[in-house]
């Protein structure tokens, strides 16, 4: 009992002939998809080992119109998306993961792991120092790194400064005569 409509399923016990390949019924229902889950399955699985039968699918595919060769819509904008989504994610969670690496490494560096064993010691009430809130504990980190970044700058902007003064000094002909008299090419 083989259908005579497309939307009907094909019977998976028409799906292979005595000598054990598709029937042309059965390559044809797989062309249209007319397959269930398990004829799709059966028909796949052999298709993989049995030269004959795919031989006789590739003509069928290429006996088609053109129309039927090619793809129902478009992929490519579908799959542009995917690998932009795809990407931005990896960027972000790349960003993510450095912002809590830098994060912690700021937490470990400005509380220090002294901290912490200092502050398992138990003092004295009298000799504890005030508390301080973390609130100011991060104000004060602030202030110290933006003062210790300043400090870099400065020396930063006197290095380069004195680098040009060099630098203008080597190109003023009047400072390359030595002052003993000889040649430049003697040395200094």
């Amino acid at each position: 009992m083989e259908p005579n409509d497309l939307n009907d399923l094909f019977d998976n016990e028409l799906l292979f002939d005595a000598e054990g390949h598709l029937t042309d019924g059965g390559l044809r229902a797989l062309q249209d998809d007319r397959l269930d889950d398990l004829g799709r399955l059966e028909a796949a699985e052999h298709l993989t080992f049995c030269d004959y039968c795919l031989a006789r699918y590739t003509a069928l595919i290429e006996a088609a119109p053109q129309a039927l060769r090619q793809p129902m819509r478009d992929l490519i904008p579908q799959v542009q998306n995917l690998m932009r989504l795809r990407s931005f994610r990896i960027m972000t969670n790349r960003y993510v993961s450095t912002a809590a690496a830098v994060l912690i490494a700021f937490a470990v560096w400005q509380f220090g792991l002294s901290g912490i064993s200092s502050a398992t010691k138990r003092q004295p009430a009298a000799l504890q120092e005030p508390r301080v809130t973390v609130s100011q504990s991060i104000s004060g980190a602030l202030d110290r790194f933006s003062s210790n970044l300043n400090q870099f700058f400065d020396g930063f902007q006197s290095t380069v400064t004195s680098g040009l003064s060099q630098l203008a000094d080597h190109s003023n002909p009047s400072n390359l005569t030595p002052k003993n008299g000889g040649s430049p090419a003697d040395g200094e």
